[in-house]
């Protein structure tokens, strides 16, 4: 994907402090927009994007010697936007060298935009990596939670712990469980020789029935 990338005035004097003091970046927020900036302006003036339009996240900043990385993400389910537009520009907010939050990195997409697509249309999910550099005795930190982000290795761990728990929606397991119940019942009416009076009994209800043991109506069992 081709995109820039600029540090504005506010960036570069963060970057100074960071290098000069140490200290914490602070990454307050995240936006993205559909403007493009005008021929002749200098990106390291701006103080917000040309057309804010949404919302984003990211991962939480890692640093790395002298750098710091992260991953700005655009998710339809963060809201802001009820009609598709296109993702032009990006902006990364943090408190600045004088203790006021500020604009400190400007992303040009304007060469190569996404659409962002509303929920209501079916949704996305973009993401644009960041890489900057701070002081050697700066640390790094997000001032707002990382939303509902996770890595590729931390949701198919997730998916395999939940298809593996037994106790996993239960209410398909129910259906499934009647149907067995019913496979069987058939199996009974036509497989077997009854002579006497046959009779059938289900957990579907405790109705009429005397039975020790706790109830699970979700699954439609005794348990002991």
């Amino acid at each position: 994907m081709g995109y820039c990338v600029y540090m504005t005035k506010a960036g570069f004097a963060l970057q100074a402090k960071l290098f000069a003091q140490g200290g914490q970046l602070e990454v307050t927020r995240v936006e993205v927009g559909s403007g493009v900036l005008p021929e002749g302006v200098d990106w390291r003036t701006l103080t917000g994007l040309v057309e804010p339009r949404a919302r984003a996240t990211s991962t939480a900043p890692v640093r790395r010697d002298c750098t710091v990385s992260l991953e700005i993400e655009y998710r339809s389910d963060l809201g802001g936007a009820e009609e598709p537009f296109q993702i032009n520009e990006f902006g990364v907010f943090a408190i600045g060298a004088d203790g006021e939050e500020a604009l400190i990195l400007y992303g040009d997409l304007s060469d190569c935009p996404d659409t962002a697509v509303p929920l209501k249309y079916g949704g996305c999910v973009r993401r644009y990596p960041v890489l900057m550099e701070v002081g050697p005795d700066a640390g790094a930190r997000l001032d707002y939670p990382a939303g509902a982000w996770c890595t590729h290795e931390e949701l198919a761990g997730a998916i395999a712990a939940h298809d593996g728990d037994r106790e996993a929606h239960p209410h398909l397991l129910g259906l499934c469980a009647g149907l067995d119940a019913r496979a069987a019942l058939l199996e009974l009416m036509y497989a077997t020789d009854v002579s006497g009076n046959p009779f059938t009994a289900t957990f579907e209800s405790l109705t009429g029935l005397v039975c020790a043991g706790v109830w699970n109506a979700a699954l439609g069992r005794l348990e002991f």
